[in-house]
This record gives C-alpha cells, sequence and structure tokens, in this order.
C-alpha cells in the first residue's frame, strides 16, 4: 500500500490539538482587542517583488515560490509585517493616523528538515503603524498581557536593540561581509571563534572589548549599567539608556517583574531600527513571541512613517498548554426518541457540549467525561 507522507515541516492539528490552538487565538485576539486594534486578513499570495522591496538581504531559497498564468514570480507570505505595511501604503495612505491591526494568519518558511521547526505556523500579532518610539512601552505592555493570558507560572520578555550592534559597527568603518559575519558569531554566541575573528580586525582594546562582552550582557536591568561603562562612544550610550528609560517606565506600571535584556540580541529581519524582542515560556525551547520597531519599512512602500508590532507563533505553544473547554458528554438515543433527546441536548448544552448518537437501545443513555448515566427517559420526565 502505498504510504502518504505530509511535505517536509508541515503538521497536522486534530482532536484535542485543535482545539488547544483555537482556544490560544481567541485569548489573544481578546488582549489585542483591548488595546484598541482590529482585525485584518490578507491573502496567502504575495508578490515576490513585494517581499524583495521589503529586504535588502531577502533569502530567497527561505520562501515558497511559484509563478502565475502571466508568469509573475509569486510567494506564499513569510510573514504578516510585509503585507499589512503594502495594505497601509495602498488603502490607508491617507487616513488619520496611527492605524492598530491585529491578525491570525499562517504564515510559511522553508527551513532545513533537522532545523527542528515547522514550515507553516500560525502567527498572532498586532503592528502599530503611526507612532515614534515613545509608544513601544504601549507595545510591550501589549506583549506582556499576552503572554500573562497563557496562565504559565514562568515566562519573560528579553528587550534589545537592533541599532545598539550597527551604530557600532558604524563607528567602526566596518565592511558589509565583516559585519555579517561579526552579527553571525554574536548572536550565535559563538565566544570562541568571535574572539579569534576579533583578533583579525584593527580594533583598539576597549573597541573590541565591547563586541566580544556583547554576546554576554543579557539578564536583569543591572545589565544595562555594565553595558554602558563598555561603551566606546557616548552614542552607544544613548541606546542603552532608551532601554534604562523602556524599563523605567514599565517599573511604573508594574509590568517589569518579567522584563529581561539581551544586548547581544542580534535582528534576523534587517527592516528592525530600534527596540527587538522576544517572549520565551518554560518548556519551549524556542522564543515564541518576537517584535520590535521597524521605522523605514513602510518608506519602501512609499509611506514614510514609523512602525512597531510583534506576533506569536500559536504552533510553537500547543505541547504545553491544553485546552479548557467546558465539559462535554455523549447522548444516545433509540431513533424514535429522537425529539425527546434533542430537546435533552438543548438543555444540557447550556452548560456543557453534548454529542448526539443514534443506537438501537431502548433508553436514552448520557455518558459523562468522568461517569457514565443511564436515564431512563420515561422516568426522567415523570420526576
Amino acid at each position: 500500500m502505498k504510504k502518504i507522507y505530509l511535505p517536509s515541516g508541515m503538521r497536522d492539528n486534530i482532536l484535542s490539538e485543535a482545539k488547544t490552538k483555537k482556544e490560544l487565538q481567541d485569548c489573544f485576539e481578546k488582549v489585542f482587542e483591548s488595546y484598541g486594534y482590529s482585525k485584518i486578513y490578507t491573502p496567502s499570495i504575495e508578490f515576490f517583488s513585494t517581499y524583495h522591496n521589503a529586504f535588502s538581504n531577502l533569502n530567497s531559497n527561505s520562501m515558497y515560490k511559484f509563478f502565475d498564468q502571466d508568469g509573475n514570480i509569486l510567494s506564499l507570505r513569510m510573514d504578516m509585517t510585509v503585507p499589512i505595511a503594502r495594505v497601509c501604503a495602498t488603502k490607508f495612505k491617507d487616513y488619520q493616523l496611527p492605524l492598530r491591526f491585529y491578525y491570525s494568519c499562517n504564515v510559511f518558511k522553508v527551513r532545513e528538515s533537522f532545523a527542528g521547526k515547522r514550515n507553516e505556523v500560525t502567527d498572532c500579532g498586532v503592528e502599530l503603524i503611526g507612532l515614534d518610539k515613545k509608544s513601544d512601552v504601549e507595545v510591550l505592555m501589549c506583549a506582556f498581557d499576552a503572554m500573562k493570558a497563557l496562565n504559565v507560572k514562568t515566562y519573560a520578555i528579553e528587550c534589545g536593540d537592533s541599532g545598539l550592534f550597527k551604530k557600532a559597527c558604524k563607528l567602526l568603518n566596518m565592511e558589509d561581509e565583516t559585519i555579517e559575519k561579526l552579527a553571525d558569531l554574536i548572536d550565535r554566541k559563538s565566544m570562541v571563534d568571535l574572539k579569534l575573528f576579533l583578533d583579525t580586525l584593527n580594533l583598539e582594546p576597549n573597541q573590541k572589548q565591547f563586541m566580544m562582552e556583547l554576546p554576554l550582557l543579557n539578564g536583569d536591568v543591572s545589565i544595562l549599567s555594565k553595558a554602558k561603562k563598555l561603551c566606546f562612544d557616548e552614542s552607544l550610550k544613548e541606546k542603552i539608556e532608551e532601554l534604562e528609560d523602556i524599563y523605567t517606565l514599565l517599573s511604573k506600571l508594574d509590568y517589569h517583574r518579567h522584563l529581561r535584556f539581551d544586548l547581544g540580541k542580534i535582528a534576523h529581519l534587517d527592516y528592525y531600527t530600534g527596540l527587538i524582542f522576544e517572549g520565551f515560556v518554560e518548556g519551549v525551547g524556542v522564543s515564541v513571541l518576537s517584535g520590535g520597531r521597524y521605522d523605514k519599512l513602510l518608506s519602501k512602500f512609499g509611506m514614510d512613517v514609523p512602525a512597531c508590532g510583534f506576533s506569536i507563533k500559536i504552533d510553537y505553544l500547543l505541547d504545553i498548554i491544553k485546552h479548557s473547554s467546558k465539559k462535554s458528554c455523549k447522548l444516545f438515543y433509540p431513533q424514535d426518541k429522537e425529539v425527546e433527546a434533542l430537546l435533552m441536548a438543548a438543555n444540557l448544552r447550556k452548560e456543557k457540549n453534548v454529542e448526539l448518537i443514534p443506537w438501537q437501545k431502548e433508553n436514552i443513555w448520557i455518558k459523562e467525561e468522568e461517569t457514565d448515566v443511564i436515564i431512563d427517559s420515561v422516568d426522567e420526565r415523570s420526576s
């Protein structure tokens, strides 16, 4: 018999897993709506040129690509930020800012088969269009409320600044190839290789120390003070001070308890211009939430306004979150008592889910989740 397989990186969501996914989606959307975001849908298919326009270093091998009937290159969307940027620039260009959108959509990205990540995941997220970095705290609060809604004991959001590394490289007049290599080593926290590579560069001792320490600057707010002492230029200190300001505001709002910092965080998407952050939950080996500020992206579509947002990958949470739907039961009934069974089921549905199943026996039988109860329909009616 011929075996039937799914494409690499794909997965069916069935039964309790499907219920959990729906409940998580509803949970996050409730949080987003409480912040004034409106839901948006975009097509699963975009022109490849839309993404090529958005990224200066697009890895086209990570995209699902195909042709339309006119020979245009199409792709399955790899994120929702770019499509929303396109929508804003084409349909909301003359609208009053800010614009607030949220979404729950599947996104597609080709990954190495041994990476253990899925090629199709459901992203739930928000995009705040038209407000500058002063709104970063509001976006972070929304992210914290989304994580809190999971009702898990241990979670954290790690913040960094994509501009810190970029600014340091610019001050050192580094070439693109050097920056790319350095970013990879810092992001992977490959300390031995990082030291060997820095030794090949013409850097002052304090400049080399800054780059060497960058991957290790992660933890609570105290690492920000340490980072400022390592800065070899005042403009780098300004980036750290902006993160300190975020911490101060979140502290006043009592949103700082699960806040951490990672100054060695390197943005994988080159459209980020400032704050970047990731959310982690105990029991999941990768970040489940990611986002940041991208003030230049919309200008590539003809709408030069700042923006910030984040997304949550629901699929990464399915193994640790269990659905909490109301109780359910099965109601077995003989065909000649169908109306009575339907009425009984309608009454039971006020408190639980009821599945109707016809059978050949004479009585109506309700099978609860935990116990089995046989009910004689005549006695039930007379009582």
